[in-house]
C-alpha cells in the first residue's frame, strides 16, 4: 500500500484490498463486477481509501442483513440518495429565509 502523489489518498492492489476489507477475493469481485467500486486507477488496476471505505461499507451491510451483492449495490445508491437530499434539504434550509409569527398579538 502506498500514498498517491496525485491524490490524498492511499492507494492499494485488489489484494490488499481484499486484505484491508477481511473478506473473500471472490467477494470483492462481483463488487466490482456490479458496479459498486470500480477502479480508481483503472489502468493499473489500483484502489483507493474511498473504495476501501465502499467495501467495507459493503461488508457490514453483507453481514447485518445478510444481502446479495445486487442488494448492497441498491442499498448504497438509495443511501447516497438520501445524503444527497439531506445536503440539499440544508442548503434551502440556509437560503430560505425564517418567518416569524407572534401568535399572542395578532393584527
Amino acid at each position: 500500500m502506498k500514498h498517491s502523489t496525485e491524490f490524498t489518498d492511499i492507494i492499494m492492489s485488489l489484494d490488499e484490498l481484499v486484505s484491508a476489507c477481511g473478506q473473500e477475493r471472490q467477494w470483492v469481485i462481483e463488487l466490482i463486477e456490479e458496479s459498486i467500486i470500480e477502479y480508481d486507477v483503472p489502468e493499473h488496476e489500483k484502489f483507493t481509501g474511498y473504495q476501501l471505505t465502499t467495501v467495507r461499507r459493503a461488508s457490514r451491510l453483507s453481514r447485518d442483513f445478510e444481502a446479495s451483492v445486487p442488494a448492497i449495490g441498491l442499498i448504497l445508491e438509495l443511501l447516497d440518495e438520501v445524503e444527497q437530499l439531506r445536503q440539499l434539504k440544508r442548503q434551502i434550509e440556509l437560503q430560505t429565509p425564517a418567518i416569524e409569527v407572534d401568535i399572542d398579538n395578532p393584527k
